[in-house]
């Protein structure tokens, strides 16, 4: 049962990044965003960008926090994780070395918290956090995804199917390929 639910996170976790990459790959002619008019001029294409951006970091965030890390864990014969709050299942990663030391989850979560409200009176911090996801966050949260898959190809890739294994290696592709270069780090 562990198995299968932690192929099925990291299938999830997968097409969350890709719809990442496709959505940042569509915003780079237009972010960052530098000016409030610049915003306001925003076409109704341009948003859909922004909005599939922003919704696809809230998911795969919400997902690695809430099944992917436990289901690596529980993989690993970690069964008292469920109960748990996120920031001791992060320390028991951590611990693993499937996450590095310096990640900082919780400022993940204060900015999916944050998208997760429109505030139209404050546009000038709008614009300001979403700048922030693009420069750097959408990225980060794909690279602890990729060091997360990194160490499930080291130890413990006798619990993936053929189809994840096929995906997770479309996906390493895909990194490989693109032209996110502040990524490949």
């Amino acid at each position: 049962m562990e198995q299968e639910k932690l192929n099925f996170n990291i299938r999830l976790a997968i097409r969350h990044c890709y719809r990442i990459l496709y959505a940042r790959g569509r915003m780079m002619d237009f972010f960052p965003l530098i000016t409030l008019s610049q915003y306001n001029d925003l076409s109704n294409e341009e948003i859909e960008h922004i909005d599939q951006f922003v919704y696809r970091f809230q998911k795969l965030q919400d997902d690695m926090g809430t099944k992917l890390f436990k289901s690596v864990l529980a993989n690993l014969g970690e069964t008292e994780i469920f109960n748990k709050p996120i920031l001791e299942i992060i320390n028991i990663m951590k611990k693993y070395g499937i996450i590095a030391n310096d990640i900082d989850w919780q400022s993940m979560r204060e900015i999916r918290n944050s998208l997760a409200h429109e505030y139209l009176d404050d546009i000038n911090s709008d614009i300001e956090l979403l700048n922030h996801l693009f420069e750097t966050k959408g990225l980060e949260i794909i690279k602890i995804f990729k060091d997360i898959l990194d160490y499930v190809k080291t130890k413990m890739y006798s619990n993936i199917f053929e189809d994840t294994k096929i995906e997770i290696n479309k996906f390493y592709e895909t990194i490989e390929n693109s032209d996110f270069s502040d990524f490949k780090s």
